[in-house]
């Protein structure tokens, strides 16, 4: 009986360690100072933007940092661990980039044969213009490339096979 009750105390002391063993991780990976709060005055509009993006927040109406800040208030509290992360999470989708298909048995290649994933093409007709403009284009891929989804263009100007056809 008593011998059970040890293994039982054990195990107890065992999942705390564990724990605050994997915590410590945590607060080692973000920072100790993680749990402090921010004061959204002091960041600039450029920051206060992309917390709103990381909290799935819109702000395309608001166009003075003064009402940014306030949304950012009002949506809860801002803790530096939050910061850092969406700091590098707009760091990490600045390097995303948009795959310029060559051709059609590029295209093939990366989309059609791997099937590794989703893809958004933009295909642009011979001799015209695109119908999403280039800056709202960048803006689409930086916004689904944090879900995984892979981005690329496919204009059918400079596929010479895509030319005889018409």
């Amino acid at each position: 009986m008593w011998l059970k009750l040890f293994f039982l105390l054990l195990y107890f002391l065992v999942l705390f360690v564990l724990a605050r063993f994997f915590e410590a991780i945590v607060w080692y990976e973000t920072g100790i100072f993680a749990t402090q709060l921010v004061d959204p005055v002091a960041l600039s509009f450029k920051k206060l933007k992309t917390i709103l993006e990381c909290r799935g927040l819109g702000y395309s109406g608001l166009p003075e940092k003064k009402d940014v800040r306030e949304l950012v208030e009002k949506s809860g509290d801002l803790m530096e661990g939050e910061l850092y992360s969406a700091l590098k999470e707009e760091e990490a989708s600045e390097s995303v980039s948009s795959t310029n298909f060559s051709g059609e048995m590029h295209f093939y290649e990366l989309v059609e044969d791997t099937k590794d994933g989703i893809w958004l093409v933009q295909v642009i007709a011979n001799d015209r213009s695109p119908l999403v403009g280039k800056i709202h284009w960048e803006k689409m891929v930086k916004k689904v490339s944090r879900f995984g989804i892979r981005t690329g263009t496919f204009n059918c100007s400079s596929d010479p096979s895509l030319q005889i056809l018409l």
